[in-house]
C-alpha cells in the first residue's frame, strides 16, 4: 500500500496524456524557436539570455501545472502552455521570414565586386545608395539611369552617419570609357561602373551599395509607417498635385515622400534643392529606424517591403551585424548631412550624341575636398571624440530606458530628461 502511494506522488507530477501532448508541442516549439534564433543570430547576447530565461521558465511552470490533479492548476496551465506556443511559435515564424528575407537579399547583388566583409559593429564603412528612377512595372523596358547617389558614412563607436549627396548630373570620367558623362548615366551601365566611377573620381572606398528603384522607397516608407519631414517651402509637388507640401513639418506617406524628393519644378529646375530634400527624406528614414525599437525589431517586415525591388552586396551576416548591433545599444545617433556643389554649364557627354552638348554639372573642386574631409573625419575620430561619445553613452542610460518604455524617439526623451 505504501508503495502504491509512493508511485502515485511520483506519477502525479507528470500530466496526464492529453495535457503531455500540449507540454510537448510547447517543448517543440522551444526548440523550434531556439534552433532558429540561433540561425538568424541577430539578438544581442544579454537579450538571447532573457529570452531563453523566460522561455525555460513558461516551461517549468507549464509542466508543473499540467501535472496538477487541481482543475484549476490544469487550466491555468492550460493558458500558460497556449501563451508559450503562440508567442514562441510566432516568434520561429518571424525569424524564418528573416532569415529568408537575409537570404534573399544577399542573393539579390548585381555587383561583382566583393562585399566588405568587416565588423560592421566596430568598424566604420561607406554604404552608397543608388535610386534608380523606374517603379516596379518598368524593369527592363527603359534605361536605368542613377537619380539618386548617396554615399552614407557609418561609424558605429561614434554613433556617427554622415550622408553625402552627389548631384545627378555631376560631370565625371566614366571608370570603363574613360570619358566625360553624367553621373545618372552610369546606372546605364550596371551598379558596378557607378561605385567604380565614383571611387575612381573621389578616391573613397565603397564597401557596400544599396540599389533601390521607385517602388521599394515607396513600400519602405509604408511599411514603418510614414514619415515626418521638414520642408523649408510650402509647394505642390509636379508629379502629386492634389497635394501640398506645408513649410514646416509633414507627415508623408511612401508616394508623398518620393514625390517630395523628386520634385524639381517647383524651385525652378535647382537640382541642389532637390538633393537636399532626398537628403531630408533619407534622414527622417534613419532617424525613425534607428529610435524606435517596435520599428527595429520589425525591421524583416521592413526588409521584405522592398526585397523585390533592391538589392546589395551586404552578406546574410553583415545584415545580423547590423541589427544585433542597434538591438544592442539603442543609442542616439548622430546624423550629418553635405552634398557636392558646382554650376551648371554645357558640354559633351559620352554616352550621347557628340554632334551637341548637353547639360552637366560641373562639381567644384574646393566643394569635393571639404565633402572628403568630412567623411575622413567621421572614418577616423580622434581618441578625445572616442571618449566623448563612450561618456556620453554612459549618462543616456536613463534615456534610452525611457525610450525603451515610450517609444519616444531619442531626442525627445533626452529633452523631457533635460526638462527634468
Amino acid at each position: 500500500m505504501a508503495k502504491n502511494n509512493k508511485n502515485k506522488r511520483i506519477t502525479g507530477i507528470f500530466p496526464k496524456k492529453g495535457y503531455a501532448v500540449v507540454f510537448l508541442l510547447m517543448a517543440l516549439v522551444a526548440v523550434g524557436f531556439m534552433a532558429m534564433m540561433t540561425v538568424v543570430d541577430a539578438i544581442p547576447a544579454n537579450m538571447t539570455m532573457t529570452i531563453i530565461a523566460v522561455l525555460f521558465a513558461l516551461l517549468v511552470v507549464g509542466f508543473i501545472l499540467l501535472g496538477r490533479r487541481s482543475k484549476v492548476a490544469r487550466i491555468v496551465g492550460l493558458v500558460v502552455a497556449f501563451f508559450c506556443i503562440a508567442l514562441y511559435g510566432m516568434g520561429t515564424y518571424y525569424l524564418a521570414n528573416t532569415y529568408a528575407t537575409f537570404a534573399k537579399l544577399s542573393d539579390s547583388s548585381e555587383s561583382a565586386l566583393p562585399a566588405g566583409e568587416m565588423d560592421l559593429a566596430n568598424e566604420p564603412f561607406n554604404i552608397y545608395i543608388t535610386g534608380i528612377d523606374q517603379w516596379e512595372s518598368e524593369k527592363g523596358k527603359d534605361l536605368e539611369r542613377s537619380d539618386v547617389n548617396m554615399i552614407v558614412t557609418v561609424n558605429p563607436v561614434t554613433r556617427r552617419i554622415l550622408l553625402t549627396s552627389i548631384p545627378r548630373d555631376a560631370y565625371i570620367k566614366l571608370h570603363t570609357a574613360q570619358q566625360m558623362d553624367k553621373l545618372t548615366h552610369t546606372g546605364v551601365y550596371g551598379v558596378d561602373e557607378t561605385i567604380n566611377t565614383v571611387q575612381d573620381w573621389l578616391g573613397v572606398d565603397l564597401n557596400y551599395y544599396v540599389k533601390m528603384n521607385f517602388t521599394a522607397v515607396v513600400d519602405v516608407i509604408n511599411a514603418i509607417g510614414g514619415v515626418d519631414v521638414y520642408s523649408p517651402k510650402e509647394f505642390v509637388p509636379t508629379k502629386r498635385d492634389w497635394w501640398t507640401v506645408k513649410k514646416g513639418w509633414n507627415h508623408m506617406n511612401g508616394k508623398q515622400a518620393l514625390a517630395f524628393a523628386r520634385e524639381r519644378k517647383a524651385f525652378k529646375g535647382e537640382d541642389s534643392k532637390r538633393v537636399e530634400n532626398q537628403q531630408r527624406v533619407v534622414d527622417a528614414i534613419l532617424k525613425k529606424l534607428m529610435t524606435s525599437p517596435a520599428l527595429l525589431t520589425s525591421y524583416p517586415d521592413i526588409l521584405k517591403a522592398a526585397s523585390d525591388n533592391m538589392s546589395t552586396n551586404m552578406t546574410s551576416d553583415e545584415m545580423q551585424q547590423v541589427v544585433k548591433m542597434q538591438l544592442a545599444d539603442l543609442g542616439i545617433w548622430d546624423i550629418q548631412n553635405q552634398k557636392i556643389t558646382g554650376e551648371y554649364d554645357m558640354d559633351y557627354v559620352a554616352s550621347l550624341t557628340q554632334s551637341q552638348k548637353f547639360l552637366v554639372y560641373k562639381t567644384k573642386k574646393s566643394s569635393v575636398d571639404e565633402c572628403l574631409a568630412a567623411i575622413d573625419a567621421v572614418m577616423n575620430p580622434t581618441e578625445e571624440e572616442i571618449r566623448q561619445v563612450e561618456e556620453e553613452r554612459k549618462k543616456n542610460t536613463l534615456i534610452k530606458f525611457i525610450k525603451g518604455l515610450t517609444g519616444k524617439s531619442g531626442e525627445e526623451a533626452a529633452e523631457e530628461t533635460a526638462e527634468e
